[in-house]
């Protein structure tokens, strides 16, 4: 997993980066927060279909632990939609619109079950591990924002992932699985793919353009 875990470290560098340009800019602005939280309910919003049909397809079927666990982990992240959509309640906005990066992302992944599910996964031990490298950023950037407070930023603190380490147990699964050599090759390609179109997902929350 050494070339999963370099990836893992290069996104958060990045994702850390830009979070420091924003404290550097004066902070997070109240429009580029409900962006984040538009982008989050969107991208997780049925999250649970993928894990199950990853679980269910044929290529998964050397390794049943690592099936056991994607039943489990679907379940647990099912409802984390919700946590999103309460905080811009909090917040008196809506859910808007799915992004066009959002629906990037869910064409790209949906097509790659199909035949190489190990590619969603990949994309998993990206997303699970953000929170987990930068917490310490996010915590100094909802410091200096006067409008967060507990009420409103129950999806960002539960996604530091400091009480339900998911990145460690997503990572900690797929190297206890032993992959074969096409489907590891498979778990990098989406990795690196996942680390792009989440780049792509966060330069829209905080500038509320896509990338051209």
């Amino acid at each position: 997993m050494k070339e999963i875990t370099e990836i893992i470290n290069e996104s958060n560098e990045y994702y850390n980066n830009r979070l420091l340009e924003v404290i550097q800019n004066g902070g997070i602005t109240h429009e580029q927060y409900v962006g984040y939280l538009r982008m989050q309910y969107h991208l997780t919003k049925g999250v649970q279909k993928p894990f199950l049909s990853i679980a269910a397809h044929e290529k998964t079927r050397p390794y049943k632990k690592l099936r056991d666990f994607l039943v489990r982990f679907a379940y647990e992240e099912e409802m984390h939609f919700r946590l999103a959509e309460k905080d811009l309640q909090k917040l008196n906005e809506k859910t808007g619109d799915i992004p066009l990066d959002v629906t990037l992302w869910w064409s790209y992944y949906n097509q790659a079950i199909v035949e190489n599910p190990f590619v969603r996964l990949g994309s998993t031990c990206i997303l699970e591990n953000i929170g987990k490298g930068t917490h310490n950023t996010i915590k100094l950037l909802m410091s200096k924002a006067s409008f967060l407070n507990n009420q409103n930023t129950t999806f960002l603190r539960v996604h530091m992932h400091e009480e339900l380490p998911h990145g460690d147990q997503v990572v900690e699964a797929l190297r206890a699985a032993k992959l074969k050599d096409a489907d590891y090759a498979d778990l990098v390609k989406g990795t690196k793919i996942g680390f792009v179109l989440y780049s792509r997902m966060i330069h829209w929350a905080l500038t509320g353009k896509e990338i051209i």
